[in-house]
């Protein structure tokens, strides 16, 4: 028996197409004891050849979850029972999103030029910006956090020093030119969202649903509940990008210990908007309407999703961590199981866990991911023809994980139940020997 696929659509295609659920994870197990081969298996699918490569090697073992009742209380650990939480945290950049055509010079030559500086060209601004970021993140780390420097700030020392040594004299420094920048990567103006990143997010609100009827007893699949998360080395302009591209975060972590701050959306859905609209042309609109409306577009927003949803965002430069520490990733992991107890109850957060992490950064997303006692999966959409699996460095000498790769997002939320496989044997340790060495 072998893992079914689910891919009805190219993986360019951003058209929505139905999710088939896997099969349930009993049936995973009878497949796993039967005999592994490769000879001779022509129909053997990509999957499960990384299934099989990984289960040849490892021990099986069961992986508890920490998870926080509140802040102030010790950590408490998942028993043995089979875990029934899913939680699915993101990177954004590279993951989610890239800059508009993988330039980032371009972006700040194209709008310095709208400031009035012309004549610069977009290889020495990337050069320029890169020695001026890493100068700053160096002096004032986590986008000025750790010296209390404000994020915007920050952003500004970088731009003076980003085009400073690049604009010819006399010409004058455009006094707009930083709040420009600013207001610019603050949407998606500045962004384009990868094909396969809605498409994702459509199929886990299909998993969602499933787990909420398998939570009222009308369904009878493995996970409970499903949470998203984003954990990004970023400022907190990335809610604003992620509205803009419509992507909505109802919450955001704002402390170490998981605490949460609720975002609601900052405009009327459109059937809102036409709403208030109407009532205003009768002359029977007031403010009181006004917020029950957007009380009324709120909740549909969160609970079916006029947007697509994702529970909680974590930033750098708001914890004052950063990937690939370790505390950044525990702090999601708390926000996670703080916001299942707030919507289901602390029994149903109290049962098992099962978390993996999904990024393109080798070091600090799959890496991190590992080291914090989840799984990481490494998203590389150049991957080569067939390739599942990688192996990467470690932090310890000689020592590098054996990781599971996609080139789409979508193979992450089609292969959920297999994932579960990947969870009990992840984290396996092989020899790492470094190129650079």
């Amino acid at each position: 028996m072998h893992l079914p696929r689910t891919l009805l659509t190219p993986l360019s295609s951003s058209t929505r197409r139905p999710l088939t659920v896997h099969t349930p994870l009993f049936v995973r197990r009878i497949h796993i004891s039967q005999s592994f081969s490769s000879k001779g298996n022509e129909e053997e699918s990509d999957h499960d050849a990384v299934l099989r490569n990984i289960i040849q090697q490892t021990t099986l073992g069961n992986k508890s979850f920490s998870y926080i009742q509140r802040g102030v209380e010790e950590v408490k650990e998942g028993g043995d029972e089979e875990p029934t939480n899913l939680l699915i945290t993101l990177d954004a950049l590279g993951t989610l999103y890239e800059i508009k055509n993988g330039d980032l010079g371009q972006e700040y030559t194209q709008v310095a030029k709208e400031c009035g500086v012309k004549g610069l060209l977009a290889g020495d601004v990337a050069k320029s910006f890169k020695e001026a970021f890493k100068e700053l993140s160096a002096s004032h780390p986590n986008y000025g956090y750790a010296t209390g420097m404000k994020p915007k700030e920050w952003w500004e020392q970088v731009t003076i020093k980003t085009f400073k040594p690049l604009i010819p004299f006399p010409v004058p420094f455009p006094p707009n030119l930083a709040e420009s920048l600013w207001t610019h990567f603050s949407s998606n103006a500045a962004y384009s969202i990868f094909p396969g990143t809605m498409p994702f997010l459509w199929n886990i609100k299909d998993l969602k649903g499933l787990a909420t009827r398998t939570r009222k007893g009308q369904a009878g699949w493995k996970f409970r509940t499903i949470t998203i998360g984003i954990i990004s080395n970023s400022d907190d302009r990335i809610i604003d990008v992620l509205t803009s591209m419509g992507i909505h975060a109802t919450h955001r972590a704002i402390s170490l210990d998981g605490g949460l701050d609720h975002l609601p959306p900052k405009s009327f859905s459109k059937k809102g908007k036409e709403l208030y609209k109407s009532l205003k042309g009768a002359g029977v609109a007031s403010r009181a309407s006004r917020r029950a409306i957007r009380k009324i577009s709120e909740t549909k927003n969160e609970v079916l999703g006029n947007d697509q949803v994702v529970d909680f965002v974590a930033t750098s430069c708001g914890l004052g961590v950063a990937k690939p520490q370790r505390e950044i990733f525990e702090t999601a992991k708390k926000a996670a199981a703080r916001l299942i107890a707030m919507r289901f109850g602390e029994e149903e957060a109290e049962k098992g866990w099962e978390w993996y992490h999904v990024g393109d950064n080798r070091r600090e997303d799959v890496v991190g991911a590992y080291e914090a006692g989840g799984v990481g999966i490494l998203l590389d959409r150049n991957k080569e023809i067939g390739e599942t699996e990688t192996i990467v460095e470690g932090t310890e000498e000689g020592v590098g994980y054996k990781t599971m790769v996609v080139g789409d997002l979508r193979e992450v939320a089609e292969f959920t139940e297999g994932l579960s496989i990947l969870y009990k044997a992840g984290g396996e340790k092989v020899p790492y020997a470094s190129p650079r060495g």
